[in-house]
């Protein structure tokens, strides 16, 4: 199961990306520490394109296609990010803050939806499945470890190489991702600009011993 439409994209000369990544933003706050108002920035332009035919005149500058200009991405971004979701230096944004935001954004350009940070930890796989079924992209966090915030316990995330098997890319925490797509095993997501994999019983035995669902877990969406 899968999104249905292409996914974001930011043109950078030649090339596009899969998703935004804070990494090639013109603020250091957002490199460091931006991922989340990326999540919600692409998950906007997403509902936006698909759901409400670019009606958004905030957005205008974004294509059909699902692809805007890296520049004018990096501006929509710390836009979004003084208007709806601050972020706190060297720590980012929190889900509940996401999901603030979020609200605040429909209401502002009238998005017939509303967003709810985090469900119970036996039915994030379901709303995951919910969501993406109604053609939605899933902002999920790979939190901290908690409450032992010291610990420097990480989640692995992988790449599909030509052969179709999956490799070992980097190990992350204190992340937010964008779920895209999902089979038996797997999370297709996207990150820095990147198509990577999740696997789904390495996240939710991540969330069991290290991390906790108060941090790990994802942004509900529901329609109105």
């Amino acid at each position: 199961m899968e999104i249905i439409h292409p996914y974001i994209s930011v043109r950078r000369g030649g090339t596009k990306t899969f998703g935004g990544s804070q990494m090639y933003s013109a603020s250091k706050t957002m490199r460091e520490v931006g991922c989340g108002v990326i999540a919600a920035l692409d998950l906007l332009l997403y509902l936006n394109r698909v759901h409400l035919s670019g009606s958004c005149e905030m957005f205008s500058s974004a294509l059909e296609d699902g692809s805007i200009d890296e520049k004018e991405y990096d501006e929509l971004a710390r836009t979004l990010s003084r208007r709806f979701f601050p972020i706190i230096p060297k720590l980012g944004i929190n889900g509940l803050m996401l999901a603030v935001g979020l609200n605040a954004f429909f209401r502002r350009y009238r998005f017939p939806f509303r967003a709810m940070w985090g469900v119970g930890s036996r039915h994030i796989a379901d709303r995951i499945e919910d969501m993406l079924a109604r053609d939605i992209p899933v902002i999920l966090s790979i939190g901290p470890n908690f409450p032992l915030f010291w610990k420097k316990t990480e989640m692995s995330i992988y790449m599909r190489i030509p052969s179709g098997e999956m490799k070992h890319a980097c190990s992350i925490k204190s992340h937010y991702v964008t779920v895209t797509g999902l089979d038996e095993r797997y999370y297709r997501i996207s990150s820095w600009g990147r198509e990577y994999y999740i696997d789904r019983q390495e996240y939710f035995s991540y969330i069991r011993h290290h991390s906790g669902s108060l941090v790990s877990n994802i942004v509900y969406i529901r329609s109105l």
